[in-house]
């Protein structure tokens, strides 16, 4: 896009105002847009996410925000993968049936 109001011909995100005024990130000084890609849907326990130097949280710890919990795990070194089937990631079809053959459990 091309800004209007300083001519940027790279323009990447613009701002509108009304009258259609407009102007981009370099005349307008617009921040960059932080989005973590982690999932939060409301404040929870989550005793998975545990730093093994903090004691304290030895039961889990108390995410409040999505920015909170993609600190932890960046911090610790994690990522969170997807979730093709209900939390089967890798989906082992004779391991699942040696499993069922163990507890008796007919399909």
């Amino acid at each position: 896009m091309v800004c209007d109001a300083c001519g940027n011909p790279t323009a990447n995100r613009m701002r509108f105002f009304g009258g259609g005024k407009c102007g981009c990130e370099k005349c307008l000084n617009i921040g960059s847009v932080k989005f973590s890609d982690v999932y939060f849907r409301e404040p929870y326990l989550d005793p998975n996410l545990v730093d093994p130097t903090k004691p304290e949280q030895r039961n889990g710890v108390w995410i409040e925000s999505r920015e909170q919990k993609a600190a932890i795990m960046r911090h610790l070194g994690w990522r969170e993968a997807g979730d093709k089937k209900h939390g089967c990631r890798i989906e082992d079809k004779q391991a699942i049936r040696r499993e069922r053959e163990r507890l008796g459990v007919k399909r």
